[in-house]
């Protein structure tokens, strides 16, 4: 009725309602502008302060190389060449007074530089016994068991055991165009070709080159020619240019010295003299008058020899 009388819109009375109930509010409230109060109302929980941020996401790790391939192996350093397989050469068929002493020198020199010694005592041949080195050379050439034989006469001496002979090949095949192609180390001394140690490389075609010298010699003999080993083998190598081509000459001092008693030297005119390698008395019956010509120079000699400490190649 009130409403009615006062003529009020119910718009109007609801605002002043409101404006009523928001004074009431004010003056019993919380002031705005305010601190909010530190405690908080009973029954009410602090609120949990917000999650960290997450983590910044891990960069995946850097792809892994691939197992890279392990360095090939070195090659294994290659084997040091082999020395020369060597056997010295020899025969005596009748009894001499130096036997002892010219088998003594070559087995020591032999044991000393580990190479091999053969010695015949007897030959088997209707050329004459001189001859028979050469059958003793194809025989231990067809065993293929070593690479140079070096034949030696029984009337010689190595007066210096501490060379090597197989030195002696290499300075020498050194001044060789090809070395490989030669096959016989001679020397010369006065009167040319001299066979008393001559080196022959162990190979099959050394066989043809002994062959032609069988053949030589049977040429001669059927012509009433009677020559010696070492004239059989002059004239091939004189004649037969693959045979020539295959020989090579070693100054006579370095392989095959004439004592100053035997003046029959090449052409270097060079004597023996202490601390050569070998000596040859070569025809000592010839220059030296004595029923044991040789064997005194032998003795006379053997003193000047050059040894290795035996205990080296004796001992345990």
């Amino acid at each position: 009725m009130l409403v009615k009388s006062l003529k009020l819109s119910p718009g109007i009375l609801l605002g002043t309602i409101f404006l009523v109930w928001f004074g009431w509010h004010l003056s019993h409230g919380v002031p705005f502008g305010d601190p909010i109060p530190a405690e908080l109302p009973p029954g009410m929980e602090e609120p949990s302060p917000p999650p960290p941020p997450p983590p910044p996401p891990e960069e995946p790790p850097p792809p892994e190389a691939p197992p890279s391939e392990p360095p090939p192996p070195e090659a294994p350093p290659p084997d040091p060449p082999k020395p020369p397989r060597i056997a010295i050469v020899t025969f005596i068929t009748d009894e001499k007074s130096y036997i002892h002493l010219s088998l003594k020198n070559k087995d020591h020199y032999a044991r000393r530089h580990g190479y091999d010694l053969v010695v015949d005592y007897e030959e088997h041949t209707d050329r004459g016994t001189t001859y028979w080195k050469y059958d003793m050379m194809e025989r231990l050439i067809k065993k293929d068991r070593w690479d140079w034989l070096w034949w030696m006469d029984f009337d010689t001496l190595i007066t210096n055991t501490g060379i090597k002979v197989t030195d002696i090949i290499s300075e020498s095949l050194a001044n060789a165009t090809n070395p490989d192609d030669i096959d016989y180390l001679t020397t010369h001394d006065c009167n040319g070709l001299n066979t008393g140690s001559f080196l022959v490389r162990s190979h099959p075609r050394s066989l043809d080159f002994l062959h032609s010298i069988y053949a030589i010699h049977s040429s001669g003999r059927d012509s009433d020619e009677h020559l010696s080993e070492q004239d059989a083998m002059a004239r091939l190598i004189a004649t037969e240019k693959e045979a020539g081509d295959r020989t090579l000459r070693v100054p006579q001092y370095k392989l095959n010295a004439f004592p100053s008693e035997i003046a029959c030297y090449d052409d270097a005119k060079k004597a023996w003299e202490h601390g050569a390698f070998v000596l040859h008395f070569a025809g000592a019956w010839a220059h030296v008058k004595s029923e044991d010509a040789t064997g005194e120079l032998m003795r006379k000699y053997k003193d000047e020899i050059i040894w290795g400490d035996w205990k080296e190649f004796y001992g345990n």
